[in-house]
C-alpha cells in the first residue's frame, strides 16, 4: 500500500504556496499577539530568498555552531532547558485552543474545511488481511539476528523523543535552536493526543492479543493498535520541518528516520504494517491542522534558521 503526498490537494497546495500562507496566517494570528509573543513568534516577510542562498546560510550556521560545540556544551544545555521551561512546551495550550476553535473563515485555514477529529482515514483491514499481516509479524520474529540488531533502537524509542531528529539536523546540544526543538516537542505532545482519539475510534486489538505466540520486545501498551502513534508522531515532525524549510539538505533524512522509528514498532511486535501506513496517512492529513495550531512556532523556527 503506497501513499502519494501529492494526492492530497490541500497539502500539495500549501507546500507550493507556503510563503503566501505564512504571511496570511500571521495576519490571521495577529489578534493573538500576546500569545504569539509568549511562543517566540518572529516575523519574516522576506519570502523571496533564493533556495541556494537559504541552504548555504543554513549550512554555514550549523558549521559555525559546531566549531564551538564542545566548548559550550554545558552552557548550551542550560540555555535550552531554560528556554523550554519559559516556552511551556510540555503543554502547548495555545496550540490546543487553536485546534478546538470553531471553523475559521480564513481562506487558507485548514480548520475551515473539515474537523480534524473526523479526517477520512482508511479503516483497518478485514480479518483475512489481518491474518496475513500476523504471518508477516511472526516471520519477523523468527529473524532473530535482525530483531536483535534493532533491539537497542527499539528500547530507546519506546518513549519517543526529538533527539533523533535534532541529531540529523546537526543541532543536538547546540544553542540558538531552541524554537526548533520546542516545536518538535510540541508536535509530539499534540499528535499523541490526536492519535489516541483515532485509536479509540478504530479500536483495533494489538497483534499479540490476536496471536498468543507473538513475543513483543516491549510491554504492550494499553491503548489500541491502529493507527501507530509512533508513525504518526515521527512523520509529523518530518513533514513539519519540510514545510518550514524544504531547502535544508537533511529533510530527506528526517523522513528516513520517521520510517525507521515506525518500522521498529513492527519489529518489536507491537504493530501491524497497516498500523504504520495509517500513522503516515494521518500525519499527512493532519499536517494542515497542525500548521494552523502551531503557526507562530512555525514562523519562529523559520526565522531561527534564517537569522
Amino acid at each position: 500500500m503506497q501513499y502519494n503526498p501529492s494526492a492530497t490537494p490541500l497539502v500539495d497546495f500549501m507546500n507550493r504556496n507556503r510563503f503566501a500562507i505564512l504571511d496570511n496566517l500571521f495576519i490571521a494570528l495577529s489578534e493573538q499577539s500576546d500569545a504569539d509573543a509568549a511562543h517566540g513568534v518572529a516575523v519574516n516577510r522576506d519570502s523571496g530568498v533564493s533556495g541556494g542562498v537559504l541552504a548555504a546560510a543554513v549550512l554555514n550556521k550549523n558549521k559555525n555552531k559546531n566549531k564551538n560545540k564542545n566548548k559550550n556544551k554545558n552552557k548550551n544545555k542550560n540555555k535550552f532547558s531554560a528556554s523550554i521551561e519559559s516556552a511551556g512546551t510540555l503543554m502547548p495550550s495555545f496550540a490546543f485552543r487553536r485546534l478546538h476553535l470553531p471553523p475559521a473563515p480564513e481562506p487558507f485555514s485548514a480548520a475551515g474545511r473539515a474537523a480534524w477529529e473526523m479526517l477520512d482515514i482508511s479503516p483497518p483491514p478485514g480479518p483475512d488481511h489481518t491474518r496475513l499481516e500476523l504471518q508477516v509479524i511472526m516471520a519477523m520474529q523468527q529473524r532473530i539476528g535482525e530483531r536483535e540488531r534493532r533491539r537497542a533502537d527499539i528500547l530507546q524509542e519506546a518513549s519517543i523523543d526529538v533527539s533523533a531528529f535534532t541529531r540529523a539536523l546537526g543541532i543536538d546540544g547546540l544553542s540558538g535552536f531552541a524554537a526548533t526543538e520546542a516545536l518538535f516537542q510540541d508536535i509530539l505532545t499534540i499528535t499523541e493526543y490526536v492519535g489516541l482519539i483515532y485509536k479509540a475510534r478504530f479500536d483495533r486489538p494489538r497483534p499479540s492479543m490476536v496471536e498468543p505466540r507473538l513475543r513483543p520486545i516491549l510491554p504492550v501498551p494499553a491503548h489500541q493498535s491502529y493507527p501507530s502513534n509512533h508513525s504518526f508522531q515521527s512523520h509529523s515532525i518530518a513533514l513539519a520541518f519540510n514545510t518550514i524549510l524544504p531547502e535544508h539538505p537533511a529533510t530527506e533524512e528526517l523522513g528516513r528516520i520517521a520510517r525507521v522509528v515506525a518500522e521498529n514498532r513492527e519489529w518489536a511486535g507491537l504493530h501491524y504494517v497497516s498500523d504504520t501506513l495509517a500513522g503516515h496517512e494521518l500525519a499527512r492529513r493532519f499536517a494542515p491542522y497542525l500548521r494552523d495550531a502551531l503557526g507562530g512556532a512555525f514562523l519562529a523556527v523559520r526565522q531561527e534558521w534564517l537569522s
